[in-house]
């Protein structure tokens, strides 16, 4: 009986809490009144999709923190292909021991100074090539792929390909594995700000796909969403747009705007890695022209204007931008024409008179007489493509952010397309994979050993 009586009372009690809840989250509710969710955060976050953020955040998961990967509208490892196809600058190889090669630290330095008419950032140079011996190593690491070809050995001794098929698409599925195994957890919100207190990086702002906003508590955050090649226009207005074409239009520098915001400090803005395209106008299709330098190639605008092909590059793309749009031509002999891969971009060009309607001009180009045409020619419409932005953010030897007075953004870190200083006016063939490879290890490592303090 006194069971009972306890059991019933005992029931009594949790009915009339019960009852106690529901009555305060009627009259919370009757005001108004949000009750609030839970605070959401982690170690690390790393922001972009590009090879560069699942490096640097299978570096950081690796160094113990909790790491969270926002891709910010990107396809994962949309970037890889391309980075794998453009190929590697490393030292101390297998292939360059093989062929006798001795490319020391300093003389692969030089070769970038040289390259960028020595505006690269000297600690970060430094730190790059001590590292230089390791990346082919890396690369197998990261994607399992050997870069074992030398194209040029004599000119380029620091440059190699990959000859294993489908070479891009094992770097990218295994890269994906290795994030995964390491525990990155991926998220789908779009990053809309990062705030800092006066200190350090405090927390971001995301968006769901309903489009509401909450905040994500972090100790440090990775850009690494790539450059800005399809934003190119507003970092760069006064390039004329008709006949410049960005190669990578899904980069649009969503993290480049986050970090100028907090007023970091944005380097060699006005070198671009431009390369020349045959056009198609009523197919809208182009291609790289391999015979860019040539003394077998001119280079005709629809103002006249005629350059021969024996120039740089740099000065054949300042021609084409600055050419009417859509009357620029390429003309090649018909030898070199028949010879050609993109043979199917050209039309045949048998008198000056033909070649004077097809540019549009009312007479042949007055400088005319540096071609005969004793024999036909061919000619393509051409433009210019912007592939890859060497400007970018300024960040010290271990990926991080500073601002415009030279002072680290503490906790803010970026590795990839998305930084600048190690190339200036131009940049060597494997650089852009290299540089990935370098930077986004460091930054990895070096934001999670902040984060975990």
């Amino acid at each position: 009986m006194l069971q009972m009586r306890g059991s019933s009372a005992t029931v009594t009690l949790l009915l009339i809490l019960f009852l106690s809840i529901l009555f305060i989250s009627y009259i919370t509710l009757k005001k108004g009144e949000e009750i609030p969710s839970v605070p959401q955060g982690g170690d690390l976050a790393v922001i972009g999709g590009t090879t560069a953020a699942l490096i640097s955040a299978l570096e950081g998961a690796g160094a113990g923190a909790q790491v969270y990967l926002f891709s910010n509208g990107r396809e994962l490892l949309e970037d890889t292909s391309f980075l794998v196809a453009e190929g590697l600058a490393a030292i101390s190889t297998p292939s360059q021991l093989e062929r006798g090669i001795d490319l020391t630290a300093e003389d692969f330095q030089k070769e970038i100074q040289e390259k960028g008419k020595g505006v690269a950032e000297p600690l970060l140079l430094e730190a790059f090539v001590s590292e230089a011996h390791l990346f082919y190593e890396l690369a197998r690491y990261y994607g399992g792929i050997e870069f074992d070809s030398l194209p040029d050995p004599a000119e380029k001794p620091y440059f190699h390909l990959s000859t294993f098929p489908g070479a891009g698409q094992k770097f990218q599925t295994l890269l994906l594995e290795k994030a995964e195994k390491a525990g990155v957890i991926f998220r789908s919100e779009r990053i809309r700000e990062i705030h800092c207190s006066p200190e350090r990086v405090q927390r971001l702002i995301l968006e769901n796909e309903k489009g509401e906003t909450f905040p994500f508590y972090i100790q440090g955050a990775i850009l690494a969403d790539g450059g800005y090649c399809g934003d190119i226009f507003s970092r760069h207005k006064y390039l004329p747009q008709g006949n410049l074409i960005s190669l990578r239009p899904e980069e649009k520098g969503e993290g480049l705007r986050l970090a100028l915001e907090l007023e970091a400090d944005f380097l060699q803005t006005d070198y671009l890695n431009k390369k020349i395209l045959l056009y198609n106008p009523f197919k809208e299709h182009f291609r790289e022209f391999s015979l860019v330098k040539s003394n077998k190639t001119f280079y005709i605008n629809g103002e006249g204007h005629v350059l021969p092909g024996t120039v740089s590059l740099e000065e054949i793309a300042d021609f084409i931008l600055r050419s009417p749009e859509g009357k620029a031509f390429v003309l090649v002999s018909e030898k070199i024409a028949l010879g050609l891969e993109e043979r199917e971009y050209f039309q045949l060009i048998n008198t000056p008179d033909r070649l004077a309607s097809f540019c549009g001009l009312t007479e042949p180009p007055a400088s005319a007489g540096h071609f005969s045409f004793q024999s036909s020619y061919y000619i393509s419409y051409v433009k210019v493509g912007v592939d890859y932005t060497p400007g970018g953010l300024s960040v010290t030897p271990l990926g991080e952010i500073k601002n415009g007075e030279g002072k680290i953004i503490r906790g803010l870190y970026a590795a990839g397309e998305i930084t600048g200083g190690l190339h200036g006016e131009g940049m060597l063939p494997g650089m852009a994979l290299s540089e990935t490879i370098f930077l986004a290890g460091r930054a990895g490592r070096s934001a999670a050993e902040y984060a975990r303090r």
